[in-house]
């Protein structure tokens, strides 16, 4: 064995069982640096526009940015978890306790039991059983949510962590990037065409999807608020999440609030909920949708649904963030993938 090859295998063995280390070091942390990093990707532009209007002082437009985000996204996010989370549990406690004759839920059997003894038989499946399907929703919010501030920050500290490394991200991004193109064996030509993809890619899913759905979302429960719909924030919640679903989308929350305020002889609080659900929500989709979406990369929203759940499912709170960012990251490599082998085979031949 030459002195050359004991050497590679050398570094090799023992980069691998450095990077081995490290990963256990750092695996603590992974949810701080990722949603650190995904904010960081998301709120870059507005950075750079930042440095140049304080006269490239990247540490001051770095914490103006980082508070932005702070006042504006996390905490605001971290209100309405705990809303939702306090409402999932009050919900799921009430029908526990045999349910309040206002609630939605405990009255939509008897409006179902209603329309079906309306309608010829075989028209409706009247085994449905809505407080069943409630208890599962239910379930799956309160099952990953858990207690939202650890769950989200993972305690003070994690939380200081996050809005540390946000800012240092801002402030080191392009040596970062161009570190990243070094150590890729890739071109560098394929390394910012994927750079790229995974930056438009993100703004697709999360700016364009994500966004557009909980945008949706808050419009709903606006919506329930006005006009006397229980547990707004819940609903406002599972609205958004639907609003991913093709078809069906926001109707699976909406038409059956409409049908209950109509069918509890609420006939005003009906319409005016009917003309919300089809102007103030219905449009907030195609105005957004044209804003964010344009000239980006599509993405089908069931996609991003499943992506969404999955990584929910498989990590947690935070797989909401990791599953997009990973199906963003496929996207990415599947757009220069046919570049990258054009270009191996045009250097074989």
């Amino acid at each position: 064995m030459s002195q050359k090859t004991t050497q590679l295998t050398f570094f090799v063995v023992l980069t691998i069982l450095l990077l081995v280390l490290l990963f256990f070091i750092l695996k603590p942390y992974f949810g701080v640096i990722f949603i650190a990093g995904v904010f960081a990707v998301s709120f870059y532009p507005l950075y750079k526009r930042l440095v140049r209007k304080f006269g490239d002082r990247e540490n001051l437009a770095a914490l103006t940015t980082t508070s932005i985000i702070l006042f504006f996204v996390i905490i605001p996010i971290a209100v309405i978890s705990t809303l939702l989370l306090k409402e999932a549990v009050d919900l799921y406690n009430s029908m526990a306790l045999g349910g309040n004759s206002q609630n939605l839920i405990s009255q939509a059997n008897a409006l179902f039991n209603r329309l079906s003894s309306v309608l010829p038989p075989g028209v409706i499946d009247t085994e449905v059983n809505f407080e069943s399907y409630t208890r599962g929703i239910l379930d799956w919010i309160i099952g990953n949510f858990g207690s939202i501030s650890a769950a989200i920050f993972g305690g003070i500290l994690n939380f200081i962590l996050m809005l540390v490394s946000l800012h240092y991200l801002f402030v080191y991004g392009d040596k970062i990037k161009a570190g990243l193109k070094i150590w890729s064996p890739l071109p560098d030509k394929y390394d910012e065409d994927f750079i790229q993809t995974l930056k438009a890619s993100i703004d697709a899913v999360l700016k364009g999807r994500i966004l557009v759905s909980i945008a949706q979302g808050v419009f709903i429960g606006i919506g329930f608020v006005i006009f006397g719909v229980g547990s707004p924030v819940l609903w406002g919640f599972v609205g958004g999440v639907a609003s991913l679903v093709p078809i069906l989308g926001t109707s699976v929350v909406t038409v059956p609030a409409i049908a209950y305020l109509f069918l509890s002889n609420q006939i005003g609080a009906g319409i005016g909920l009917l003309v919300w659900a089809a102007v103030a929500v219905g449009l907030v989709d195609n105005f957004m949708s044209v804003i964010f979406l344009k000239d980006k990369i599509k993405v089908h929203p069931l996609v991003v649904l499943f992506s969404i759940l999955g990584g929910v499912e498989v990590l947690g709170l935070i797989g909401f963030l990791v599953g997009p960012v990973v199906v963003s990251a496929f996207i990415a490599l599947m757009k220069i993938y046919p570049f990258v082998m054009s270009n191996k085979n045009q250097s074989v031949s």
